[in-house]
């Protein structure tokens, strides 16, 4: 019973290339990493990672098996031969062959949306979800958009893509996803929240988004921990269009003339998770607005209102598990544990759509220019009041209680 070699090999493995990854940077979501790690390197990165993973998984069965026989709490299976070839057919094989075809393949990259899938946004799974599970959810415009002319929404609409900053991020970002990448919520159009209708544009398209933004092709970057490494995460994010949030992959992206949404506040965001706190995560996260301005585009702020309440977080982590969720978010760029205080919810989710925000005069003078320190702070506060404004305008209109809501940006 005693642990030898075998039993540490696959542990000693996974926490190495943890260390590994946390200290590169390689799964976190980093708009402006100065340079990924090379896609081969990525890949064996992975595969180590998932064999010091299956061996940690490994040593638990084969240990914990013969416990329990020990113990006389489950019958004699046979030989170790026998229960190693269990375990090889039922979890070694079935992993390694998914990873083979999935995350490990060339086609299988997360550093652009070949995965995107049209039928992946219409699927039926997503409908129930909406029906079922989070009932009365959709996306809406912003009361603001009443407020323009019709001039100025044509002009907002015609243009052809925009990067897309959404709040907040939820332990994971539920409505963003139904609401922003699925047909669920029905798609943009011209109703805003309190069920004013605006005239839609003659030239609307067929595509999600675009009976508002005939234009729009929706993409979205996140951390690769989350797209591009967990069995079930992979296939949905990649099929509904996700890719890595790293700089040159989001740049490749926005200049095929689609439009990508960000997170700015990222997995960070996920700690304040809790019904009845709106956190926007902005003051240190300005990866995405200097992106927005070296390539000349302006910002089209989003809020779901809901996605802060699906799992009840602890407002303040006790110490050792902030400690822990602290390093494992730089490890994968997912926050793990999560420090759950409660049941889950199952809110209607609101995607709100804000107005545009302008940033032409912030612009460099040619497209990849450079872009002062003094431009991205200047964004960032404009940024910083339409999601205010949005936030202010649509709170009491939306399902959900939040009338009484404030806002808090650090």
């Amino acid at each position: 019973m005693w642990p030898g070699a075998m039993d540490i090999a696959g542990p000693m493995l996974l926490l190495s290339m943890m260390w590994l990854s946390r200290h590169g940077c390689y799964f976190r979501g980093t708009t402006y990493r100065p340079a990924p790690l090379p896609a081969k390197q990525e890949r064996l990165l992975k595969l180590a990672i998932y064999l010091g993973l299956l061996g940690t998984i490994d040593v638990f069965l084969r240990r914990s098996g013969q416990l329990l026989m020990y113990l006389h709490f489950m019958p004699y299976l046979g030989s170790c031969l026998i229960c190693l070839l269990l375990r090889v057919a039922l979890l070694h094989a079935p992993f390694l062959v998914w990873a083979a075809r999935g995350p490990l393949s060339d086609a299988g990259s997360t550093r652009d949306d070949r995965g995107w899938s049209e039928v992946a946004t219409k699927a039926q799974i997503w409908q129930w979800m909406t029906a079922q599970v989070f009932q009365g959810s959709r996306i809406v415009l912003s009361e603001e958009w009443r407020q323009l002319s019709p001039q100025d929404r044509t002009r907002l609409q015609g243009q052809e893509q925009y990067v897309i900053g959404m709040h907040p991020h939820g332990l994971l970002p539920v409505g963003a996803i139904l609401n922003g990448l699925t047909w669920a919520g029905g798609g943009c159009h011209g109703v805003t929240a309190s069920g004013a209708e605006l005239p839609e544009p003659a030239e609307a398209g067929p595509g999600l988004h675009q009976r508002w933004f005939p234009h729009m092709r929706l993409r979205a970057a996140v951390a690769s921990g989350a797209c591009g490494v967990f069995p079930g995460f992979f296939e949905a994010f990649r099929k509904l269009g996700a890719f890595e949030c790293t700089k040159p992959f989001i740049r490749s992206v926005l200049r095929d003339g689609k439009s990508v949404a960000i997170f700015p506040g990222g997995a960070q965001e996920s700690v304040f998770a809790t019904p009845g706190r709106h956190i926007c995560l902005i003051s240190q996260h300005h990866g995405f607005m200097r992106l927005a301005l070296e390539e000349r585009l302006n910002v089209l702020p989003m809020w779901t209102f809901g996605d802060e309440a699906i799992v009840p977080q602890l407002w303040d982590a006790p110490p050792f598990l902030a400690a822990a969720q602290r390093w494992l978010k730089e490890t994968t760029g997912v926050l793990l544990p999560p420090a759950v205080v409660g049941l889950p919810q199952f809110p209607p989710l609101t995607l709100v759509t804000g107005v545009p925000v302008s940033l032409s005069d912030l612009w460099p003078e040619d497209r990849g220019g450079q872009v002062s320190h003094v431009a991205v702070e200047e964004g960032i506060r404009r940024y910083t009041e339409a999601q205010r404004k949005l936030f202010d305008s649509n709170k009491a209109l939306v399902p959900g209680g939040h009338e009484k809501a404030t806002v808090e940006f650090r």
